[in-house]
């Protein structure tokens, strides 16, 4: 009886925790499911609150892009209320335009008929201007050679023409001092053989010398000894110097004897059958054209020298022509271009710058009476001889002088002359005593 009740008991027990344990894995079991449930709720929720927050954001940008697009259409509505305004102002423009446009081509055509009436009478005036000008031109230049040939109006005066030729006196008279004492002439020999010949270069010097200062002065420079006063060369140079200078001054183009021959004579012709101021006038138009027609400017400095050489070599200087003449250029070429230059800057004021009269260079050729009137001793008369007399003739012109000549008005031939400035010449009795051989 005690057994089975234990097993019963037992049974029961094990019953008991058989549904003990059952109960418990399934309450393990419900639980679980209970606690995915609601994890599964949870997420679900989660997702769920994350859907509507994207729908909520979705939904206010679009609500955003809803009213921006309202704005837009507000502002396209405005736009469009403007252009509509805009279209109507530009139709009234249009109107008005077009109106403007009708009374502008209604104008131009009356302009169209007054620019064709208004052209024949610019082409009218045209060429009445035109035929104007050409009258003008042909009386300007009638007026223009009129007054060319009438007017009176001297560049400078006698005064400004006397200091001219006394500046170039004074440069002659410096440039012979310098050259005669530099150019040492050694002492001749006395004793030389009657029957000795000169050579061909000391005659052709020689004879070249005669043409320049005078057969008197050559047979002078000749004769007389010059290494203790070389005063002789000096006053043959200065004569050189005045002669070739007075041929410069008076010079129409510094061209050909034949030319300048030619031209003094037609001159002479206008000086005779024209008036002062139209001779004048001439005169000064051909000099300034003639001597602007020069292809090149006249070597005149070479002849210069050249004419020096010859001198110096018929004084006894023992070299050859050429060879003096290369040593004169070389040491005293800028002294006679100098010289040359004053000479045609005289030429050119007396010759261009003077109209109302004739301003000349006075030169005394060798071998006429001495006047003292227009002439000037340059040395001195021999004491007890009266200056000017019948007897005295020039040997040289050392200096140049001036003369002035003006046409009596109304006359054909008929001169005022007066001499401005006397002329220096040295005279054969002014130079006995000067040096013991020219005696």
């Amino acid at each position: 009886m005690f057994w089975p009740s234990r097993f019963g008991t037992y049974c029961t027990v094990l019953g008991l925790s058989a549904a003990s344990i059952y109960g418990a894995f399934r309450f393990f079991t419900l639980w679980q499911g209970l606690l995915r449930s609601r994890i599964e709720d949870r997420e679900r929720r989660r997702r769920q609150e994350l859907e509507l927050a994207l729908l909520r954001r979705s939904l206010s940008e679009r609500d955003e892009e809803v009213e921006a697009k309202k704005a837009a259409v507000l502002s396209h509505a405005e736009e469009i209320d403007g252009l509509r305004k805009r279209v109507v102002d530009l139709e009234r423009d249009l109107d008005g335009a077009r109106q403007q446009n009708r009374t502008l081509v209604d104008r131009t055509k009356n302009l169209g008929v007054r620019s064709g009436q208004l052209e024949g009478e610019l082409h009218r005036a045209n060429t009445e201007h035109l035929q104007v000008i050409e009258l003008l031109g042909v009386r300007t230049a009638e007026l223009k050679g009129a007054q060319a040939f009438l007017t009176k109006a001297d560049q400078l005066s006698g005064a400004d023409v006397i200091k001219l030729v006394e500046e170039l006196n004074a440069e002659i008279m410096q440039t012979a001092a310098t050259m005669a004492e530099e150019l040492v002439i050694e002492q001749k020999k006395v004793e030389v053989e009657e029957n000795e010949q000169e050579s061909d270069e000391m005659t052709e010097a020689y004879t070249r010398t005669e043409e320049i200062v005078g057969p008197r002065m050559a047979e002078l420079l000749k004769s007389s000894e010059h290494h203790e006063d070389p005063i002789l060369i000096q006053i043959a140079l200065q004569a050189s110097m005045s002669a070739y200078t007075h041929w410069i001054v008076s010079s129409w183009c510094f061209e050909s004897p034949e030319d300048e021959h030619m031209l003094s004579e037609i001159y002479a012709r206008v000086r005779e059958a024209e008036e002062q101021a139209v001779s004048g006038r001439w005169r000064q138009l051909t000099r300034t054209h003639l001597q602007r027609m020069l292809a090149q400017e006249p070597d005149l400095t070479s002849d210069m020298a050249d004419a020096f050489a010859r001198i110096v070599v018929t004084a006894g200087l023992k070299e050859n022509t050429a060879t003096v003449h290369e040593r004169i250029m070389n040491k005293f070429g800028e002294n006679i271009s100098t010289v040359m230059k004053l000479a045609q800057r005289l030429n050119k004021k007396i010759g261009e710058g003077i109209t109302s009269c004739d301003l000349e260079a006075l030169y005394i050729a060798p071998d006429v009476s001495y006047n003292d009137t227009v002439m000037e001793d340059a040395i001195g008369t021999t004491p007890g001889k009266k200056a000017g007399s019948a007897s005295e003739t020039v040997l040289c012109t050392t200096d140049l002088g001036l003369v002035r000549a003006e046409k009596v008005t109304g006359t054909s031939g008929d001169w005022h002359e007066s001499v401005l400035l006397r002329p220096k010449v040295v005279l054969h009795s002014g130079l006995v005593g000067t040096n013991g051989s020219a005696e």
